[in-house]
């Protein structure tokens, strides 16, 4: 008689075999291929997997491979929802950075309602989106808009510049002077010499022993200004105080831009240097506000200076480059 039990034995064999190495590996992939999100997390994820496959390797019993298969699950279960707020946190955190980018954007170019409007469109979609498409879009979009924000800025140069061309052309007509043309470079923005040329002055005006002070006026909060309503507006500001100052000198004084926001002025005057203080100090000391247009509603912004004043006939041309530099290192400007 021939029996069939051995038989039957080697196929359940055959089978539970099967079964384990069925079950390692989609141990092995569930641990590889799971979403990677944060790093201490993932790689706990992949421990507690390892040590579900080896209690099966150890223990290849039907009722290990069940109890095994539960805790997976559970592990998965677990991972996937703390990777999901993981992930949830991420993009939150991004869309508040790009929120942040955004309105610092709104701000410097205050003066362009188009590009406000456009940049304020962006910023409502992208705290909506939620789709790898619609970021896409987004980009796309915010491309286009970055590039219409430069054009924007140029052309707000451009007319800056022109602005300071009229000034100038209105300030030598009044005094009934020639421009005196200045040799170098010139400032883009203001179109007056710059500092090389101005240390040159004051070389010369110490060399040739002239009665004559270096002025130097540093305009107050301009950085503050700049931030809250762009440097647009900043530019503004800098040309109007520019004119104000201009008023004020008579038409052999010389007068540079020394640094951002800051002028030099080299003063031809026979007078003492208390003078010289109490005469600026009457015009300088009075209050100064200007109303200017940012977006579609108009700014009032209060403009100040700090200054002072340097003899050049009783000093050496270090000496006086010292002492501006010195006055506006305290003014927290250079």
């Amino acid at each position: 008689m021939i029996s069939i039990k051995k038989y039957m034995n080697k196929a359940d064999a055959e089978s539970m075999e099967a079964i384990e190495r069925m079950a390692q590996l989609l141990l092995q992939a569930i641990g590889l291929h799971a979403v990677e999100g944060e790093r201490a997390d993932y790689e706990s994820f992949q421990a507690t997997i390892a040590d579900v496959q080896e209690s099966i390797a150890q223990d290849p019993s039907p009722s290990n491979v069940m109890l095994s298969t539960g805790s997976t699950v559970k592990a998965l279960q677990d991972y996937n929802r703390r990777t999901s707020f993981f992930i949830r946190a991420q993009s939150t955190e991004l869309q508040s950075i790009v929120g942040m980018l955004t309105q610092s954007m709104l701000q410097i170019m205050a003066g362009s309602q188009a590009s406000v409007t456009r940049l304020q469109e962006l910023q409502k979609q992208i705290e909506n989106a939620c789709m790898a498409e619609d970021m896409r879009t987004i980009k796309s979009k915010l491309s286009e808009c970055l590039e219409g924000i430069k054009v924007e800025t140029v052309k707000q140069r451009g007319d800056a510049t022109r602005m300071v061309a009229e000034l100038n052309k209105g300030l030598v007509k009044a005094q009934g002077v020639k421009p005196i043309a200045p040799v170098g470079e010139t400032d883009p923005l203001t179109g007056i010499p710059m500092r090389p040329q101005a240390e040159a002055a004051i070389r010369a005006a110490c060399a040739e022993g002239t009665h004559a002070y270096a002025g130097l006026f540093i305009l107050d909060r301009l950085q503050a200004i700049s931030s809250r309503f762009g440097f647009g507006l900043g530019d503004q500001v800098m040309l109007f105080y520019l004119q104000h100052l201009s008023q004020g000198l008579s038409p052999r004084d010389q007068l540079f831009r020394w640094g951002p926001g800051t002028f030099l002025a080299v003063l031809h005057r026979g007078e003492s240097p208390d003078q010289v203080r109490r005469s600026l100090a009457r015009f300088l000391s009075r209050r100064l506000d200007n109303t200017f247009d940012v977006g579609d509603r108009p700014v009032v912004v209060p403009i100040a200076s700090t200054w002072t004043i340097v003899p050049l006939f009783s000093a050496t041309a270090m000496d006086v480059l010292t002492k501006l530099e010195a006055f506006a290192a305290a003014s927290g400007n250079q």
